[in-house]
């Protein structure tokens, strides 16, 4: 089969325009992907509100967070409702299994404290129909009375405020080696 100059181009024309339809059709389901994505963004509720954190509600935390450290619980025990709903990761707990949780670990570990932390407190408006909740993330630190090793935890808590009182808060961090420290003890 011989070609001529003029076949040549018109395989080079189709070349061409089949590389064209193919990048218009990615192009397409890009503009198509972009267009969607935009508009599921646009209908997206915003959180709304206003963050601090040295407001009343980040101190409290930093009181209970203060006497938690020097074992004395009476901030935390003052400011959690007696009826409230509180959780360990993701289980439920009343206010006194709480309590006694963190008082035992002083039995368990010494030097406890969060060298690294921060805390705020979001004060959502009537689209959250006004909540007000203060979050810790932080660094747990404390040396095993047992072993006298130095065991670190990152740790993430959430509290929701109704009338200066605690109503709601949950507690989430690895629980690994707390369990093992209490399974030594028994």
């Amino acid at each position: 089969m011989v070609f001529s100059l003029s076949s040549y181009r018109f395989y080079e024309h189709l070349c061409i325009l089949t590389y064209l339809t193919i990048n218009y059709l990615k192009m397409k389901k890009l503009l198509v992907f972009l267009v969607l994505c935009t508009t599921t963004l646009s209908f997206a509720q915003e959180i709304t509100g206003r963050t601090r954190t040295n407001d009343k509600y980040s101190n409290a935390i930093r009181a209970i967070n203060e006497g938690y450290f020097k074992n004395d619980l009476s901030s935390l025990g003052n400011t959690l409702a007696d009826n409230g709903a509180f959780s360990i990761n993701g289980e439920s707990y009343s206010k006194a299994e709480i309590m006694g949780g963190f008082a035992m670990h002083h039995k368990i570990y010494s030097n406890i404290k969060m060298p690294m932390h921060f805390i705020d407190t979001t004060f959502y408006d009537e689209n959250n129909n006004n909540q007000v909740w203060s979050h810790l993330w932080g660094l747990w630190e404390a040396t095993s009375k047992r072993t006298g090793k130095k065991v670190t935890n990152p740790v993430n808590i959430s509290f929701k405020w109704v009338d200066g009182k605690v109503v709601n808060a949950s507690w989430i961090y690895n629980p690994t080696q707390l369990n093992e420290e209490i399974a030594a003890m028994q």
